[in-house]
This record gives structure tokens, C-alpha cells and sequence, in this order.
């Protein structure tokens, strides 16, 4: 702790009534500050020698000292945080607001003061200028391996590290040449032959080979390391180096390569460090110059084998005092007059909110009927109308398409939910309810929660915070978990990697005999040769899903982007992120 943060806790615990000195001990001082007493002696030395307080000390044994507060408490925040802010320390002033129980009308006072440092700003020496983007998030990150990707949010940001093979358009619905140049498929699609560019660099300057894709590909193969995302590399047979820029990889089975290697869990990895989260290195847009539990830190990487960024830096802290719901991009410093108008993006996420089951634990949830109580207690036009915000409409799929699975009628739905109950095997028994731990889904639960109690099923909810999707406790604890998945861009990407990939919600839900059932239809999705023909396997698929009860199906949700107009580039993906590599701030003049 800084003199600051202690000052700070010593006026909150002794300023009574706008008294600026009262009566203590080194004692109660050592509490105050959780130390030691010696070092209470020594934190009050400091804070003298600042003319911050003046200290009396008590004559005689038994006799407090007296402080007295030389600085008002408001007036040295506003001067410390000018200071701290002057440094670029806004990661300090945050932790600041985070960590003192400030009244209400000085709290919002600092926070407003913190607040303009987010959004867009530009920076101007004599030398040149720097663009940069500050964004508060509202938890911290889970990791940013892209083997193990699985959250949306990590998911973008690792893209603005790390590049792919190929990429998918999807405009044009094909892939495109990326750290690869160019590729040739034989053998019915069983051998892939992909030619690298030459000069493309990693951010530690090394120059990328086709030694580096082979060290990808073998970590992920590696059922040592049992990395989620290995199930791309099942039918791997041979992975040969042909020369420094070409490398040929043989499966047994003919094998969608160009899919897979699009795939951010396949992103190319240094092979002299891996993945080292003290040291994160990739070939994309920006490199990493700062990560640790409070901020994230990007500089534009001028050594970029594409089209160079136009933010020299971006800037992510963990402030969720300061995050709000829509991610609003601002440009705070722009001299521009308020009726500026500000623009507004709406559109429909690719996915569904669910109620899924642990299949992995005893009890009364792996009974179909009582499954199936909560398929029809849980009436999801009622919790769009009584909840609304971002909850759009009823989902009874993945994705939305025509041929959706039809709601059951709700005639006599009481009566049949009491029915189902009497023929399950539930006697009572209080059940976990897991949920992450956003204000929409905590709603949801408690919802749910209430729901449930009305036909005497009880629930005890649990939230979990995002950073933590990835531990196991998450099975082990859980009897159902409320869950929600936006799929990637390239549609038939997104249904492999929700059911086939580990990490997956869905994945480590089931049961062994259900992953088996469900990897047949995936083996049939893969060797589909039409996107029509997949299409329809997904769709019995789902049908398999809803005739299990695996999960309940609740909504699609909506997402809205405000942004300043000032701000250009601003093109949305599938997860309501904006390429950071194409955003741009249109000065006034």
C-alpha cells in the first residue's frame, strides 16, 4: 500500500463529524493498517514527515495519542488521483477506488474523475501521436491460450495476438490465404500440403516456419497435455516437414483441414516458448506489453506480415465499477459539439441461453421425468415478458432457422408438471444451481429458483464468476448450470467446437454414453459433403437433444453497440466485438 491508501483508511476510521483529530493508540493504528506495530510506527513517521497529520504522543501509561488530520480527505484524493492519472497510472487509481470504502459522494466524485480516462484518446508528443483505446472490463480474464479458448471475450482479444493458417469470409463463404499462402488437398482430402508465407515474424522478431505449425499441431495432439481442442487431430496419422515454408499433414479420414485450421484453437504458436502466460507471443496485430490482474496492455506491432493497425495502443482493465452492459466506445477528448449524434448497432447473437444437467453426478436429474418437469415449468415467453432487456424471443435451438423445434402447449401444464414429479424419483432434496455470476443470468436463476419452488422443488444458487469457467470444481459441485453460447461466424465452426470440444459447457456435462451418441452425429457432420446435408444432421441432432432432455433451451438474446460517431471502422463480429486492428478516431477540425 502506498502513504495514499493509508491516510485514506486512517481519516475513514477516526474523522467523526468533521473533527479533524481524534484520540488513538499505535495499537489501534496497527489494526487500521493490518500490520504490525513496529511497522505502524513506522507508517505514521511517513505520514508526518508529509504533513498529512500531526502526531501527539500520549504522556504517561494509559494516555492515547492525538492525531490531528492536516488535509481534508476530499481535497487530497482529487490531488493524489490528478497525480496518479499524470502518470498514466490508471491501473493505481482504479485499485484505488476498488480498495477503500469512500462515502458515496466522494466515491462517484473519483469515480467520474477515472471514468473520462476510458474510451478513445489521443496522445501527441513532438515527436508523433498515439491513438489508443482504454476498456474496462467487467472481470478478468480466464486465459488467453488460444488451444483453450471457450469464452467470447477471450476469444477476440486472443485473435488480436495470434493468427491462423487461413481465415474464413464470411461474405464470401470461403477461406482465404493468412500465415499460409496457399494449399493443396489429395487423397480424397486425407493430405494436406500448406505453403507459408516468407518474413512473417513473431512478436519476440523470430521469423515463423513450418516447424513452429508442427509444434501447434503436436501440442495439440499430445494426449499428455489432453488439451481440449484435440479432438481437430483424431484421425491424424503423419505430420511432415517438407522444407522451412511447407509442411504436409495426413489423416486417416477424409478431413475438412481448412475448417479446422481457421479455428483460433489452432492459432500458431511459437515453437521455442509455446504458450507462456508471462510471455505471450504470437504473429497477429498486436503484441502484449503488459498483463497482470488488473490491466492488459497492446501495442500495435509495426512488424505485422498484413495491413498495419490504425490504434497504436489498447489498454483493458479490470474495473467493473466501470463497465457497462453495452459496450459503449467513446472518444471523450474529441472537440465536438453535443448534438454529435451517437450510433447504435442491434442485432440478434448466434446461440441460446440454456438450463443444462450434470449428467456426472447422482441423483435425481438423471431421471427423464423430472427432466422434463423443468422443460415445462419454465415458461420462456413469461420470463421474456417479465425480465425483458436483452432477452429477445423463445429459443428452442442453437441457431435460428425455419425448421426449429415446436414448443409443447401449455393446456393443463400444472397438472402434467405435478404428474411427472410424482412419477420421478425426486424426494425433496435441495439441488445446486450453478451460475455465472453477469446481472442478466443472476435474474435468470433467481427466476427459475422461484419457479421451481412453486412445485416444491428447492434450489440453492450459486454464483460463479466467468474467470473460473474453466475449473473443475464447476462438475463436481453443480446439478444444473445455466449457460449460454454465441457461435462463431462460420456457422458449421462454431456446432463442432459447442459439441465437440472439451472445454465446452455442453462437453463436460454429459455422460459417456450420451458423448458417444453425440459423437456419432458429429462423425456424420464431418463427413457431409454439402452445408445443407450438415445442416440437417445438426437438426437431428438437436431433436436427439430435446427428446433427452440434455438441456432446456430458454432465449435468444440481443445485443446493442453504442459508439461515438467520431469513431470509425467500427464493424461488429459474431461476439459484438470490433476489430481493434481496424478502428479509427475521425478528428474534428
Amino acid at each position: 500500500m502506498h502513504a495514499f491508501d493509508y491516510y485514506t483508511e486512517f481519516y475513514l476510521a477516526k474523522v467523526r463529524d468533521a473533527k479533524q483529530h481524534a484520540d488513538t493508540s499505535v495499537r489501534e493504528c496497527a489494526g487500521i493498517f493490518y500490520c504490525t506495530e513496529r511497522n505502524a510506527k513506522l507508517i505514521i513517521r511517513k505520514l508526518v514527515n508529509l504533513h498529512w497529520i500531526y502526531w501527539e504522543g500520549g504522556r504517561g501509561r494509559g494516555h492515547k495519542s492525538r492525531v490531528t488530520f492536516l488535509k481534508r480527505l476530499d481535497a487530497l484524493i482529487d490531488e493524489q488521483i490528478n497525480e496518479i492519472l499524470q502518470k498514466q497510472q490508471l491501473d493505481r487509481a482504479i485499485k484505488f477506488i476498488q480498495s477503500h470504502a469512500l462515502p458515496e459522494q466522494l466515491k462517484l466524485k473519483s469515480y467520474n474523475r477515472i471514468k473520462e480516462q476510458f474510451g478513445y484518446h489521443t496522445e501527441a508528443s513532438s515527436e508523433n501521436k498515439c491513438d489508443m483505446l482504454r476498456i474496462p472490463m467487467k472481470r478478468r480474464l480466464a486465459t488467453l491460450d488460444p488451444a483453450f479458448s471457450a469464452i467470447t471475450s477471450e476469444s477476440h482479444i486472443a485473435r488480436q495476438v495470434f493468427d491462423c493458417l487461413v481465415n474464413y469470409n464470411l461474405v464470401n463463404d470461403t477461406y482465404e490465404p493468412h500465415l499460409a499462402h496457399a494449399w493443396d488437398a489429395s487423397d480424397q482430402w486425407r493430405n494436406w500440403t500448406f505453403y507459408l508465407r516468407k518474413g512473417v515474424h513473431f512478436h519476440h522478431g523470430r521469423e515463423l516456419t513450418a516447424e513452429d505449425v508442427r509444434f501447434t499441431v503436436q501440442r495439440v495432439f499430445d494426449p499428455i497435455e489432453r488439451i481440449p481442442c484435440r479432438w481437430y487431430f483424431r484421425t491424424l496419422q503423419q505430420v511432415k516437414i517438407q522444407d522451412r515454408y511447407t509442411i504436409t499433414l495426413t489423416f486417416t479420414e477424409p478431413t475438412p483441414a481448412l475448417l479446422f485450421f481457421s479455428a483460433l484453437n489452432l492459432a500458431i504458436l511459437p515453437a521455442d516458448i509455446g504458450f507462456n502466460p508471462e510471455h505471450i507471443i504470437g504473429t497477429g496485430a498486436f503484441r502484449i506489453v503488459k498483463y497482470n490482474k488488473q490491466r492488459l496492455v497492446f501495442e500495435r506491432f509495426s512488424d505485422y506480415f498484413r495491413e498495419r493497425a490504425l490504434l497504436d495502443r489498447i489498454e483493458l482493465y479490470f474495473a467493473p465499477e466501470f463497465a457497462r452492459t453495452q459496450r459503449l466506445y467513446e472518444v471523450p477528448n474529441q472537440d465536438v459539439k453535443s448534438e454529435l449524434p451517437v450510433h447504435e448497432k442491434t442485432y440478434e447473437e448466434i446461440g441460446s441461453n440454456y438450463l443444462i444437467f450434470n449428467f456426472n453426478k447422482k441423483g435425481p436429474l438423471n431421471d427423464w421425468h423430472f427432466r422434463n418437469v423443468f422443460d415445462l415449468l419454465i415458461d420462456r415467453n413469461r420470463l421474456i415478458r417479465e425480465l425483458g432487456e436483452n432477452r429477445l424471443r423463445v429459443s428452442n435451438s442453437f441457431i435460428n432457422h425455419d425448421h426449429a423445434l415446436k414448443l409443447r402447449p401449455s393446456d393443463n401444464i400444472e397438472k402434467t408438471i405435478k404428474r411427472l414429479l410424482s412419477e420421478s424419483t425426486y424426494t425433496g432434496e435441495t439441488l445446486l444451481l450453478v451460475h455465472f455470476d453477469h446481472q442478466a443470468v443472476i435474474r435468470d436463476a433467481e427466476w427459475i429458483r422461484q419457479r421451481a419452488l412453486q412445485f416444491g422443488i428447492c434450489m440453492k444458487l450459486m454464483p460463479m464468476p466467468m474467470n473460473l469457467f474453466y475449473e473443475k470444481q464447476l462438475i463436481h459441485d453443480a446439478d444444473l448450470v445455466l449457460g449460454g453460447e454465441v457461435l462463431e461466424e462460420n456457422l458449421e465452426l462454431g456446432i463442432l467446437q459447442l459439441f465437440c470440444n472439451e472445454s465446452s459447457l455442453i462437453r463436460r456435462m454429459i455422460n459417456c454414453e450420451q458423448a458417444r451418441r453425440i459423437d456419432l452425429f458429429m462423425g456424420e457432420f464431418l463427413r457431409a459433403e454439402s452445408h445443407h446435408a450438415r445442416m440437417s444432421i445438426f437438426r437431428k441432432l438437436e431433436q436427439f437433444i430435446q427428446s433427452e432432455r440434455l438441456l432446456i433451451y430458454l432465449y435468444h438474446s440481443k445485443r446493442e453497440i453504442t459508439f461515438d460517431s467520431a469513431l470509425s471502422g467500427v464493424k461488429l463480429n459474431a461476439f459484438g466485438w470490433a476489430d481493434f486492428s481496424k478502428l479509427w478516431i475521425k478528428h474534428t477540425t
